[in-house]
């Protein structure tokens, strides 16, 4: 799997220009693919922390009660940008579809995060590395067993997943979890340990009401435990412009209450199941497409990287 980034994406987000870029990085670990130069995760990271930028720990959930809604397309999609862009990713993968395992052309994982709730193996024995800054709990079809198991369990909700995750956590900069569009115990307890909501929504009624749950859902679960500093995010995905009723939705729900609206629009675009046919995230598939951009916007509001290199304002 190639995670090198041109060295022109990096210098964009830096707000420098490519010449400029160039010469910072003379020093550092760099390859050449034709006559653009590309830069490999590791690189990106000194790059960043270089001009001051702190890598933020969060856990982030992909979760909407509505399916197809591109849960695991935006996770999938967002875990292989970060790694490119230099943070250090867990993906985990709780639906029992395992899409977002298949999609890394793993098709019959040994241990999948079942086995950890059942007390069969750690974390640890089930993480599949697929690139340098990026790892992966794999699921299958047993996860289907996880709520079954979790009946049988005592288990304190604010410490089930701090337990799991507690001797791995030190070693990645973001956790992103895929979850299955479900209102179950296990999807109560990893909402409890995130530290980001991300709710695909589409612009539809069906999609924008199972948006509206899913709110309802996790401010239950803020209203019981008043300790939980959370960010939740509705990001609209499969936007058309050329339909009337996605601009309707998009104008319409300009504001949502308890969650804010994540400045990008994930416009609908073949190439995501172009790539995803190819078991390819978006940034391998083309060199340039709107899913491409979508995806590194996200990603890059999601760990605050736009914000920081923004032109500041003069004083």
């Amino acid at each position: 799997m190639n995670k090198s980034t041109p060295l022109r994406e990096i210098s964009s987000i830096m707000q420098m220009t490519p010449q400029g870029a160039g010469k910072i990085t003379r020093k550092l670990e760099t390859s050449m693919k034709g006559n653009i130069r590309h830069l490999p995760p590791q690189t990106v990271r000194e790059l960043f922390e270089q001009r001051g930028f702190t890598y933020p720990k969060k856990n982030i959930l992909f979760h909407c009660l509505k399916g197809g809604a591109s849960k695991t397309t935006l996770a999938y999609n967002t875990a292989y940008r970060l790694s490119q862009l230099g943070a250090k990713v867990l993906l985990v993968d709780l639906d029992k579809q395992a899409n977002a395992t298949r999609s890394f052309e793993i098709t019959q994982p040994e241990r999948v995060f079942v086995d950890v709730v059942m007390g069969k193996c750690p974390l640890e024995e089930t993480i599949a590395p697929i690139s340098e800054f990026l790892d992966l709990v794999p699921s299958s079809f047993k996860n289907a067993r996880i709520e079954l198991e979790l009946i049988n369990k005592k288990q304190n909700p604010q410490t089930f997943y701090d337990k799991i995750f507690s001797t791995i956590r030190p070693k990645y900069d973001v956790v992103i979890f895929d979850l299955p569009p479900d209102l179950n115990h296990n999807t109560y307890l990893c909402s409890i340990y995130a530290s980001t909501i991300c709710i695909p929504t589409n612009p539809d009624e069906y999609s924008v009401m199972g948006m509206r749950m899913t709110l309802e859902s996790i401010q239950g679960i803020q209203d019981e435990y008043k300790n939980l500093n959370q960010e939740v995010f509705i990001v609209w995905s499969k936007y058309d412009a050329r339909e009337r009723n996605s601009f309707h939705y998009i104008t319409e729900l300009k504001d949502v209450q308890n969650a804010t609206i994540m400045p990008v629009v994930v416009r609908a675009d073949a190439t995501f199941k172009n790539a995803q046919a190819q078991k390819q995230s978006v940034f391998e598939f083309s060199k340039k497409s709107n899913a491409r951009e979508d995806i590194d916007i996200l990603a890059q509001e999601l760990i605050g990287l736009r914000d920081f290199f923004a032109p500041k304002a003069n004083a």
